[in-house]
């Protein structure tokens, strides 16, 4: 008969280890205690900042009044040859508007934030057909002959394809998308919105009361309706005003001095 394998030294040392992971491990019996989730610092998610690309139309969220070269920059996919930047430029980036909630609601904002995102993530990989077809402030020359010779031919429906490039560029601009989703989100609409306070057996509902200032006011007009709750305000030096300021400024040092 063989002998019974005896224990060797290296393998006596894992034993306390063993025996201490299931000592951690055994439930004690106490109901757990529900946690109250994130809370950060004090006034986080009372304000986002809504950032726009001056020229590809492009929507950066933000809790902060500048942007994060790192973190912020994620927000940003890839939809071809050149369509994210690699850093993100000050020059080119400017608050488009600000959503506020009252003091103590950064529960609130924090759920408009997540909304926000979500929908714009959706916008930009679950797009319609359509957006592989030209719009009509885009046909060149060409494309204005061949559209009407395929109508002239029974063919009614006709448009012209975007290239790849074109393309990752319609689905850059996302301006106009981020306004109409801001109207809805602040409407209360989707579940789990903390915009919505309550909602009578009627369908009147009470919701959180949101301040949003734009650089440019008429860009509230991208969205169809606003909801009573939302109150409109300008930022104290809008867009326009600052470019028309730049412009003077330009042209008053373009001009030649006095002889």
């Amino acid at each position: 008969m063989k002998p019974a394998p005896a224990f060797r030294l290296g393998q006596l040392a894992g034993l306390p280890r063993l025996c201490l992971r299931q000592k951690h491990t055994q439930h004690s019996g106490k109901p757990r205690q529900p946690t109250s989730g994130f809370v950060g610092p004090e006034g986080h998610g009372e304000k986002i900042w809504v950032f726009a690309h001056r020229r590809s139309d492009q929507i950066i969220y933000s809790f902060k009044e500048q942007l994060d070269g790192y973190h912020d920059l994620k927000q940003l996919p890839y939809n071809g040859k050149k369509t994210k930047p690699a850093k993100l430029r000050k020059d080119y980036w400017s608050p488009m508007a600000t959503i506020e909630f009252p003091q103590g609601q950064g529960a609130v904002g924090r759920t408009v934030f997540q909304k926000l995102r979500e929908l714009k993530h959706l916008h930009e990989v679950q797009w319609h057909e359509d957006l592989r077809y030209k719009s009509e402030k885009e046909y060149t020359k060409q494309d204005k002959k061949t559209v009407k010779a395929k109508h002239e031919a029974g063919f009614l429906e006709y448009k012209p394809l975007r290239t790849v490039k074109q393309r990752g560029k319609a689905l850059n601009a996302q301006k106009g998308n981020a306004i109409a989703d801001m109207a809805v989100v602040l409407a209360g609409e989707g579940a789990g919105n903390r915009v919505l306070v309550s909602q009578a057996e009627d369908g009147a509902k009470d919701l959180v009361q949101v301040t949003v200032s734009w650089a440019n006011d008429q860009d509230r007009n991208f969205a169809e309706e606003w909801s009573t709750n939302v109150t409109h305000d300008l930022f104290e030096e809008p867009s326009y005003v600052a470019e028309a300021a730049a412009l003077q400024t330009t042209g008053a040092q373009a001009q030649p001095s006095p002889a």
